[in-house]
């Protein structure tokens, strides 16, 4: 019988990474034509863009503190080499249908565009890189703007000096606010505590995920989760301009959303919070 180098690969693969079930099949169509330079690598790579968990998991163990020290030694923004890691896990979770679908009929994750020439942790270290770097451009040309109140701002806005204008943006911008906190009521409890501690408490994804019990990867797939929740259920409500009523807007919306966070904090939550600050 002719070798199948495939499957020879597609066996070392499930020696190198045993916590992972990833059939021969799949593994061989992901491939394709490729002839990758790290196969087990595209292996558990493939597998993540799949969604199993398993790899997600696996990936983490493996990669996470060897990409982690490398960040560490280059600019990094004002992010923590834990904190890169973490958006870096997060943007490759990202759903990429355009790169096909799992058997279940979910959009495979963004991780599967990779495709075995370079190492799987470098090819983390390039992403988390990019954030930094994006990171930074944004922070030089947007530096923080203070936010007046919100209805004062519309009341004094010059383009406002009609009231039926004045009004109509009004209301615009009351049912964003309404939109926000509706959409942030209907997260469950842990996904508001992860939105909470990281942007309003800014805390590190991996201190509030282990609050709960979430490992980094997980924290990082399940503060994913919260923002697309957010984003499909605000996005209808924005304008096309991003104005400071908007910004405003915006602000006032988010602070809501922390009360309702702060009041749904048990003592001994509100205590370990108080702490890490």
């Amino acid at each position: 019988m002719a070798k199948d180098p495939v499957r020879e690969i597609w066996e070392e693969s499930q020696g190198t990474w045993p916590l992972v079930t990833w059939s021969l099949e799949a593994y061989r169509s992901h491939m394709g034509d490729t002839v990758p330079t790290y196969p087990q690598d595209l292996y558990i790579a493939g597998a993540a863009g799949c969604r199993i968990s398993e790899a997600w998991s696996s990936i983490d163990e493996a990669f996470r503190m060897m990409v982690t020290r490398k960040l560490a030694t280059s600019a990094r923004a004002d992010l923590e080499p834990e904190d890169l890691w973490s958006e870096s896990v997060a943007r490759l979770m990202r759903a990429d249908p355009e790169s096909g679908h799992t058997e279940m009929g979910e959009p495979l994750m963004h991780i599967t565009r990779y495709r075995g020439m370079t190492r799987l942790p470098w090819y983390f270290l390039a992403t988390a890189r990019t954030i930094a770097i994006d990171r930074h451009r944004r922070l030089v040309r947007d530096p923080k703007q203070y936010a007046t109140e919100f209805y004062e701002d519309v009341a004094q806005s010059s383009h406002l000096d009609d009231p039926a204008v004045a009004t109509s943006q009004l209301e615009q911008m009351d049912v964003l606010m309404r939109s926000i906190v509706d959409a942030f009521h209907g997260l469950s409890s842990n996904h508001q505590f992860l939105l909470s501690a990281i942007y309003r408490d800014r805390m590190s994804k991996a201190d509030a995920g282990s609050m709960i019990g979430l490992s980094p990867w997980q924290t990082s797939r399940e503060l994913r989760k919260a923002e697309e929740h957010m984003r499909l259920r605000v996005e209808h409500a924005l304008p096309r301009e991003w104005d400071t009523p908007t910004k405003d807007a915006w602000s006032h919306g988010w602070e809501q959303c922390w009360r309702v966070s702060e009041a749904g904090l048990d003592s001994k939550d509100r205590d370990r919070l108080d702490e890490t600050k």
